[in-house]
């Protein structure tokens, strides 16, 4: 879980992301863990891969916004971020924001 000196997740409470600096961005956050996350793909460390289509949507919401542009979001102390694939409706959406933990 701690594969970054800057951003990591904490041992006790993996719905907690820790920064020991300033200015760390979803992005960041993301290119620690093993796994690739693009705007528009998910790609696995098994290497299975989950992309936007006219069928399926690969989704970003921060603080239970749609938000399009998260990873390049600084993280800020209390952010809730929802990453979500498919076509799910806004009420399935709804019901999946209300399972992000409050750090």
């Amino acid at each position: 879980h701690n594969l970054s000196k800057d951003v990591f997740i904490e041992s006790k409470n993996p719905n907690i992301i820790r920064m020991k600096k300033v200015g760390i961005t979803w992005n960041d956050f993301f290119k620690t863990l093993p796994f690739k996350l693009t705007k528009d793909c998910l790609t696995t460390g098994t290497k299975e891969t989950f992309c936007t289509t006219d069928k399926t949507q690969l989704k970003f919401y921060l603080n239970g916004v749609k938000t399009e542009n998260l990873l390049e979001l600084e993280i800020i102390n209390g952010d809730r971020a929802l990453i979500t694939f498919g076509n799910d409706s806004q009420e399935q959406i709804q019901n999946q924001l209300q399972q992000v933990p409050t750090p």
